[in-house]
């Protein structure tokens, strides 16, 4: 059983290392602004980089662009006055096919780094017999085929844009006001459409990226391939129907059919406000950035600085010296340090070595400084073993990212069974 004289009993000791813990974390919070500010910067140069080698590309057709002029008849009370009102009439593919491959490539800037792509796209299709859809009171005047990209300024090379064979003269934007399709390519069709029961098209070209690809799925039937050698992606809007993701890199493919978006085949221009429906979506998924992973190491480190105050106490209950409560502070103190050599440390390398580096840089000092404050090396292999076992305990909830909360919590229960245990046998003796 444990006896604590009054001068050093355990209500004071608890209640100072409580008192301690609280007060380190006001230089938690400062360095957890420190997080949060690279953070930014890493965000905002990712962004930069994004604006000028290429954003996050939306691919939208392709579409028939039917420009028409139509005679409007307004009765007056005197007499009959005809209008010729025009406008673009849009025609959707009947099948549209889609091959890309994004070719992963890392960007830097100062220690920053993102990851880009270069994206070969191939693109084929049909379009119905115009006869049969164009209303009866459409006059077509001109009819040209359009792209919809979302960024024009990053595509690298057309190799091929044809319609029925013939190559297209092609100019920048659409020339369309509908919301997600005013920004791309466009070419005049110089050929008679007009009597053809199918019209064929095929696209072939380069472009960069950054982030992901978003597929709109304009064809009554679609089928779209997405393959890299990005070897963690993450799909949204509608997943694919097959996938394969291994060392080599992921496969995907979809097969869709209209009736995933609310909207027509064909349609005047500006009828529809919302052509994103149906969506879908591949990313190059960067995971948990180094950012994120300390900034969750930072959400454990109360838990931490805590249960490591604590094993000191013990170390002095047990070797029967007396360490002082500024001891105490430097020990905790040096607690706090771990997470900004944390931080500097994976700017520079991977995380798992800026972990090692950061771990060994605060285990071995302290393992060090407690042999010197109970004179006994024992306990200083006790910090060490302590310490180690902890920091191991941290990274692996890091890494962890599904099983997170339920590995912290199970952590914290742990540490109240070993402190009930530790405590069992303590006993407070006043002096008379």
């Amino acid at each position: 059983m444990l006896n604590l004289k009054d001068n050093n009993s355990l209500v004071k000791k608890i209640i100072f290392l409580f008192v301690l813990a609280i007060l380190l974390q006001i230089p938690m919070f400062f360095i957890d602004s420190i997080i949060s500010e690279r953070n930014y910067s890493y965000m905002d140069m990712v962004e930069k980089i994004g604006d000028e080698w290429g954003s996050k590309q939306t691919i939208a057709g392709a579409f028939l662009i039917i420009n028409y002029d139509n005679e409007e008849i307004k009765l007056s009370s005197d007499n009959s006055i005809k209008t010729n009102r025009t406008g673009n009439y849009l025609v959707l593919p009947d099948t549209l096919s889609m091959k890309i491959y994004l070719q992963d490539e890392e960007r830097q800037r100062g220690i920053y780094k993102t990851t880009v792509y270069n994206g070969d796209i191939n693109i084929e299709g049909t379009f119905p017999n115009l006869n049969n859809i164009l209303p009866a009171d459409i006059n077509p005047n001109t009819i040209s085929i359009g792209l919809g990209i979302t960024d024009t300024k990053s595509i690298m090379k057309i190799k091929e844009f044809t319609i029925e064979n013939e190559p297209i003269n092609l100019e920048s934007g659409t020339g369309v006001n509908q919301q997600g399709l005013h920004k791309g390519i466009s070419g005049r069709i110089t050929q008679d459409l007009m009597q053809k029961d199918t019209i064929h098209f095929s696209i072939k070209l380069n472009l960069r990226g950054n982030v992901g690809i978003n597929l709109l799925p304009f064809g009554k039937e679609n089928i779209f391939e997405i393959s890299s050698p990005w070897k963690s992606p993450s799909f949204s809007g509608i997943l694919p129907n097959e996938k394969v993701i291994d060392n080599n890199g992921f496969k995907a493919k979809w097969e869709v059919s209209s009736f995933v978006r609310n909207y027509k085949q064909h349609f005047p221009d500006k009828y529809y406000s919302n052509l994103s429906e149906g969506q879908i979506t591949a990313n190059l998924y960067e995971g948990v950035t180094h950012y994120r992973q300390v900034m969750r190491a930072v959400k454990y480190s109360m838990l931490f600085i805590m249960l490591s105050l604590f094993v000191v106490y013990i170390f002095e209950v047990t070797s029967k010296r007396f360490t002082h409560y500024v001891q105490y502070g430097v020990v905790g103190f040096s607690l706090t340090l771990f997470y900004l050599v944390l931080l500097s440390m994976s700017e520079y390398f991977s995380f798992n070595i800026a972990y090692l580096i950061a771990s060994f840089m605060v285990i071995i000092p302290n393992s060090l400084y407690i042999k010197a404050v109970t004179r006994n090396k024992n306990y200083g292999l006790g910090m060490f073993a302590f310490l180690t076992g902890i920091y191991v305990v941290l990274f692996s909830i890091l890494k962890m990212e599904q099983y997170a909360l339920i590995a912290g919590t199970s952590l914290l229960m742990a540490v109240l069974y070993v402190m009930m245990y530790l405590t069992r046998n303590i006993e407070v003796i006043k002096k008379e």
